[in-house]
């Protein structure tokens, strides 16, 4: 589906608009960064414009890798900023309960993400070989929100480990040497990638709407 993945319809509006919500309506958030490719920086500003977001502070270009996104955005705020929550936009169902759990895990921890455990059996393959059956029960599916006290998600994606290659923000942390813990996030907080995942959506937006 694309980078544009963001920008398809869900239940009346787009995806990045329910997710964009979620952290408006927030008394926990003060402050939003977004960050987006440049095909769709007007967009964007257009959107942040139309949608009266006032939270939404800056509407800044990414870089040519997800860390890199991330960096930017961390550099577009105040530098007195306590604390980050870092968000994937195509997570549109983002609660409340996982905002307030992510900040207090955070404020306990620095670090802290969300997750949920695994339910199926994850066996680790080699050229269409089994090697191994993890246990399950030590497995966890990571989520966003990650939330991060300022300073050390700042030094992090500043350090030289930034150049190694990550999935998430909380590699570099944990290449950093500092412990990352995790909080309860949802089933169906769910990263819209494939149509698959777009018709769940409309089901689960079609059901709160009942």
């Amino acid at each position: 589906m694309g980078r544009d993945k963001l920008w398809l319809p869900l239940a009346g509006r787009i995806t990045l608009a329910h997710t964009i919500d979620a952290f408006q309506a927030s008394p926990l958030i003060d402050t939003i960064v977004l960050v987006t490719s440049a095909e769709r920086l007007d967009d964007a500003r257009a959107l942040c414009q139309q949608e009266q977001w006032h939270k939404v502070s800056a509407v800044v270009v990414g870089g040519s890798r997800r860390q890199d996104s991330v960096c930017i955005g961390l550099d577009t705020l105040a530098p007195e900023t306590s604390w980050v929550m870092i968000h994937d936009g195509a997570r549109p169902f983002v609660t409340p309960a996982i905002i307030e759990a992510g900040l207090q895990t955070a404020q306990q921890h620095l670090a802290a993400v969300a997750a949920v455990p695994v339910k199926d059996t994850i066996k680790q393959v080699q050229d269409g070989v089994i090697h191994a059956t993890l246990d399950r029960s030590q497995l966890w599916a990571i989520q966003t929100p990650q939330v991060f006290s300022f300073p050390l998600i700042h030094e992090a994606h500043h350090s030289p480990i930034a150049q190694t290659d990550v999935t998430d923000d909380a590699t570099l942390v944990e290449l950093l040497g500092h412990h990352v813990a995790v909080f309860p996030g949802s089933y169906t907080n769910i990263k819209i990638t494939t149509q698959e995942d777009l018709i769940f959506a409309e089901a689960l937006l079609q059901g709160h709407n009942l």
